[in-house]
């Protein structure tokens, strides 16, 4: 196990060791040593567990960062390519999204090593229906994670259009934004009959085992 203090440790950080009690190698290591379908030197994409469209993926940095808004000139160089290098293996129209929170914060999903969510999704998902009407506009996803870095916690997305807005700690308080806030909206938003809460899926998805064959490079073992 991975510890980062006295208090916490991280499951991405597990995962990435090659941790054999993590999350991941406990449900698919009888199917598969890695979920990596996609990688450089700074950054790894992975299918998400809890698939709610089949294909969805997370992109997490190798180091352990809480937010992505945290990470450094040369991490979000290296970000921006592996970003483009991620969206052209995505063969549909997909959403984006980080809740980025640092730990102290006690806000996101209780995992505080930064992850961003692609995922495809069937028909068009736009920002109104994605962040409330305080929601800050931003000419790219690099420019919500720097007006981000002053916020405890904060909610970045892109929806369908390609419009890219952002909230920060006191809308997300104000509304009651809780954990996995944006699949829960995903979940109600397409009538979805899976659960939003990826920590009920207790067996190997299909989806994940079918992105991994589909996606994963032949360099990756």
């Amino acid at each position: 196990m991975v510890h980062l203090n006295d208090l916490t440790y991280c499951e991405f950080c597990d995962e990435l060791a090659g941790v054999l009690s993590s999350r991941f190698a406990n449900l698919y290591r009888n199917d598969l040593q890695t979920r990596v379908v996609l990688e450089n030197d700074a950054f790894v994409a992975l299918p998400t567990i809890g698939q709610l469209f089949a294909g969805s993926l997370l992109i997490l940095p190798r180091r352990h960062a809480e937010r992505l808004a945290d990470l450094n000139a040369d991490e979000v160089e290296q970000l921006s390519a592996f970003l483009q290098a991620a969206f052209a293996s995505v063969q549909s129209r997909y959403v984006l999204f980080e809740h980025g929170a640092r730990c102290v914060s006690g806000g996101g999903c209780g995992i505080y090593h930064a992850h961003l969510h692609i995922v495809p999704v069937p028909t068009h998902f736009k920002m109104e229906d994605m962040l409330p009407s305080e929601r800050l506009r931003h000419p790219s996803l690099l420019d919500a994670w720097n007006i981000n870095r002053v916020s405890e916690e904060y909610i970045v997305a892109r929806d369908t259009l390609g419009t890219v807005a952002s909230i920060d700690q006191n809308a997300i308080r104000e509304h009651g934004f809780g954990s996995q806030h944006m699949r829960k909206l995903l979940v109600r938003h397409f009538s979805l009959n899976r659960p939003w809460d990826w920590r009920e899926y207790k067996a190997p998805e299909q989806d994940l085992l079918q992105t991994v064959a589909a996606r994963r490079p032949s360099n990756v073992l």
